[in-house]
């Protein structure tokens, strides 16, 4: 090969070289903004997330409320209802008793009570 094939190589392998250069470092560029939109993305369901935690917790509290207002209003009901029989009176049955006294218990009774009814 004389000089000329030799430098014009050269020149190609050069050009070659800096263009690869140009697409690494424009490849390095969108993977680093890729991530960076991924993990945006991700913190935001991940927020959404919790903040559907959140409400989740925030519903069993307020259930928990109403199990207490229940048990609570089923006793004195159930007084009541004593005392009418003791009237004379033949008052209407009472409601159905929660079969069990703590909130997780009462949650999956009323769980499955809602199923068995096609409501959940």
């Amino acid at each position: 090969m004389d000089g000329e094939h030799v430098e014009r190589l050269m020149d190609v392998l050069l050009q070659m070289r800096i263009n690869l250069r140009q697409i690494t470092e424009s490849f390095q560029l969108q993977s680093q903004e890729i991530r960076q939109q991924l993990g945006a993305i991700f913190e935001d369901q991940k927020k959404a997330l919790e903040d559907c935690l959140d409400g989740i917790d925030d519903k069993i509290r307020e259930c928990s409320t109403y199990v207490e207002d229940y048990k609570r209003m089923y006793l004195s009901l159930n007084v009541m209802r004593e005392k009418l029989v003791q009237l004379g009176a033949e008052p209407s049955p009472m409601p159905q008793p929660s079969p069990e006294e703590h909130i997780e218990g009462i949650l999956v009774w009323r769980l499955q009570e809602l199923k068995s009814q096609g409501k959940v």
